[in-house]
């Protein structure tokens, strides 16, 4: 994926067992969607938890999506436990992770890579790396544009 490019649309479950489409938030909302590893470890926690601190200041202009390779079931029980304001969607064949570049090098996990998808449903800027703090940091920038 690169800045510029259409995002790939999809369909996924979300932690409360509804089906979101990607493209329905297209000309709405810009789009905050957050591939992390796995529910439950202190960086992806980190990570949903910093993201959940900011959704107040940014929600009215930007729409969250998680996503990763767990269960719904294993969804519903991060989001519950901190009180995750947002979709986490379940990707279990990695197909999802695999359109945005987001599949592990060895197919095992997701990668963490964070996409702002604009109105028009492209990228508009991508944040890799393996540590949550760049992220939660890109998502913090945006507080001051919402």
């Amino acid at each position: 994926m690169k800045v510029g490019e259409p995002a790939p649309d999809f369909e996924l479950e979300s932690q409360k067992g509804e089906k979101i489409k990607l493209s329905s938030y297209f000309g709405k909302k810009k789009i905050i969607l957050f591939f992390y590893v796995k529910d439950n470890t202190p960086g992806c926690t980190s990570e949903a938890t910093g993201i959940k601190n900011l959704y107040p200041k940014i929600s009215d202009k930007y729409e969250v999506i998680g996503i990763n390779h767990e269960s719904r079931e294993s969804h519903i029980v991060f989001c519950q436990k901190y009180e995750l304001p947002f979709n986490i969607l379940s990707d279990p064949g990695k197909k999802i992770a695999s359109l945005y570049g987001a599949k592990g090098a060895l197919g095992i996990y997701t990668r963490r890579v964070t996409y702002l998808i604009d109105l028009d449903g492209k990228i508009e800027k991508i944040v890799e790396g393996i540590g949550a703090s760049p992220h939660i940091e890109f998502v913090e920038s945006l507080t001051s544009r919402a």
